[in-house]
């Protein structure tokens, strides 16, 4: 039997491989991580070097351009290469438009459908069972998370452990462990996946962004006019119609009161150290 984790280098999917490590020999577990198309920051890729070299060896999965379709050979249908190393701006080109809270496209074709085709290809003939780091606190969509149930998709049962723990109880179990953390957390980041996540960034979480790392900013500027598309669905109160450019919502972020007042303390240094789970101290 093999217990196959989802690991993303954030603390809910580092803990949950945590949990499993403790459970089964080392040479029934594997960690896989799929790079979500290149949109991770690089201190998330410098940690996820760091604890495949020091506390367990990731196994890598990457998207391809074929990930964009349930059905096999579309790609080619549609003249593409369905082998070509799908990235996130690719993904956008091809579905002409950002992922969006009632259309979340990325995570299938990002993360899912790369680790469903090594599943096919790697576990032919052998039992496993995934896990998920998936908690009930996290959304209204998962507060009913059961702790194992039959999981179609991956045809095998998938359990989530930590259904009823706290992301508090995430941080304290791994660092008991002495495990790195993505150092991303002390500078005060929610999440740790995409940088920044279009669809789940919060006001505060894009302007954190904005303000530690405003290269990544231009970055995604730059994204917007290679593809004439734009990277966040409309969230900017005072622009309705169409999408917001990533200028635009980082503007929206250091305001109040709906977008109508500008804060100047929004625009104040950030300390060296801002986590809200401890890791400061």
């Amino acid at each position: 039997m093999k217990h196959i984790v989802g690991f993303s280098g954030g603390i809910d999917s580092q803990a949950c491989a945590r949990w499993v490590l403790n459970r089964f020999p080392a040479e029934d577990v594997i960690l896989l991580n799929s790079n979500a198309g290149g949109n991770e920051h690089k201190l998330t890729e410098a940690f996820k070097r760091e604890y495949s070299a020091k506390v367990f060896p990731l196994t890598e999965v990457f998207p391809v351009v074929s990930d964009n379709w349930k059905t096999p050979g579309f790609a080619e249908k549609k003249g593409l290469d369905g082998n070509e190393p799908l990235t996130f701006l690719r993904m956008i080109e091809i579905q002409h438009r950002p992922p969006a809270r009632n259309a979340q496209f990325c995570t299938e074709i990002l993360k899912l459908r790369p680790m469903k085709r090594w599943h096919d290809a790697n576990l032919q003939d052998v039992e496993f069972e995934v896990y998920r780091g998936v908690r009930r606190d996290e959304s209204e969509k998962r507060k009913n998370t059961p702790f194992r149930e039959w999981d179609d998709y991956f045809d095998c049962y998938t359990n989530s452990p930590l259904a009823d723990w706290t992301k508090q109880m995430c941080f304290d179990y791994v660092k008991a462990h002495g495990e790195p953390i993505n150092p991303l957390y002390s500078l005060g980041f929610e999440r740790v996946g995409c940088a920044p996540c279009g669809v789940g960034s919060s006001k505060d979480q894009i302007r954190a962004w904005a303000d530690r790392f405003p290269e990544r900013i231009d970055e995604l500027d730059a994204w917007e006019q290679k593809s004439e598309l734009t990277y966040f669905p409309p969230i900017v109160p005072w622009k309705r119609a169409g999408f917001n450019t990533v200028r635009e919502v980082v503007e929206w972020s250091r305001t109040d009161r709906g977008g109508r007042q500008f804060n100047i303390l929004n625009t104040l240094e950030r300390p060296s150290c801002e986590s809200k789970f401890g890791l400061c101290e």
